[in-house]
């Protein structure tokens, strides 16, 4: 992606953050949810409606479903602070706006929002 020019403020350099690999469901993984889930019902023989999860497969089901919300979550926690960041930098009069512009774009700091604060 090359940035666009624009003769009032510059592109704001940025890397992006990764989005979450797919999680995949091997033998091994399947195995150590049969492990856990029979664990659980050991726990508590006598209550069963205690038991968060009846089988791997609904296990691995919810280790996905919580693995793809925590990778959302943090996006979101990273796209509010850019939003932070560039609501702040515009906040500042032309002069300081632009110094700080010119110097975000030459400086070795990592392109995230934590440095840009």
């Amino acid at each position: 992606m090359t940035p666009r020019p624009s003769s009032s403020c510059p592109c704001m350099r940025f890397t992006r953050y990764p989005t979450g690999e797919a999680y995949q469901a091997t033998p091994r993984k399947l195995a150590a949810a049969r492990r856990a889930v029979q664990r659980e019902k050991d726990r508590y023989p006598l209550f069963p409606e205690l038991v968060k999860h009846q089988t791997a497969e609904d296990r691995l089901t919810s280790i996905a479903v919580e693995r793809e919300t925590w990778w959302q979550e943090m996006r979101e926690r990273q796209a509010q602070l850019w939003r932070k960041g560039r609501q702040a930098l515009r906040d500042l009069p032309p002069g300081r706006r632009a110094a700080i512009t010119r110097y975000w774009q030459i400086c070795g700091f990592p392109g995230d929002p934590v440095c840009l604060l």
